[in-house]
């Protein structure tokens, strides 16, 4: 049962997005609890709109508990859990890399979002060192306009940092604004490209999380 924690210390990287959609095409092949560690409660706002979510997919809430007895305590039950981590470095964010067999640091193609990534990069490392090299972590870019200088550049730049980045990434779409705010996912959507990217997002987090 792998878990993943979607962190990252800066807001408006896509990170609910990254998780609302790749929640729903694991949904697809086995079951899944997206946790919402985010205060704005976005994935859980996400799900209670008219959306119908499928048997195999609950979205909930930490609550008052501590992110990391609530995925050890729920850990038998689901065959994949996505954390929908908070913004910022906080005792929930340090929770959710702890439980994490994967994060991932969603970030777009912007030099403020690389800079802004060294404190989580920093505390997925300090974790590395105390937990035998666990959690596996990657960037994944987002909001990405295809084909451009600034891309290739911010690909090279946020390797630098010490974590790979994924082949797979999302481009600007009006799909994932669009799916949020109907409270479905691109996978359900008329917009392939969208759909594929999802669906290669997917295909790598799975290879990352089954390699051992």
């Amino acid at each position: 049962m792998p878990v993943v924690a979607i962190v990252n210390q800066k807001g408006g990287t896509g990170k609910t997005t990254l998780a609302t959609n790749l929640a729903s095409v694991l949904a697809e092949k086995g079951t899944v609890l997206l946790l919402d560690a985010d205060p704005q409660a976005s994935s859980q706002n996400w799900a209670a709109s008219d959306w119908t979510s499928p048997d195999t997919l609950a979205v909930k809430g930490v609550g008052n508990g501590n992110l990391l007895q609530r995925v050890r305590s729920v850990a038998r039950d689901y065959d994949w859990i996505i954390i929908d981590g908070p913004p910022g470095i906080t005792s929930a964010s340090a929770d959710a890399v702890r439980a994490a067999d994967l994060v991932l640091i969603p970030a777009k193609p912007s030099p403020l979002d690389v800079w802004a990534a060294s404190e989580i990069v920093a505390a997925v490392r300090a974790r590395q060192k105390t937990a035998k090299g666990m959690p596996k972590a990657a960037f994944v870019i987002t909001m990405a306009q295809p084909r451009t200088l600034l891309g290739r550049q911010i690909d090279t730049a946020l390797t630098e940092l010490g974590i790979p980045v994924l082949q797979a990434r999302t481009t600007q779409r009006v799909a994932y604004p669009n799916a949020i705010n109907e409270g479905n996912s691109v996978v359900d959507g008329r917009d392939q490209t969208a759909r594929n990217e999802i669906l290669a997002i997917s295909g790598e987090l799975e290879s990352l999380t089954h390699d051992d």
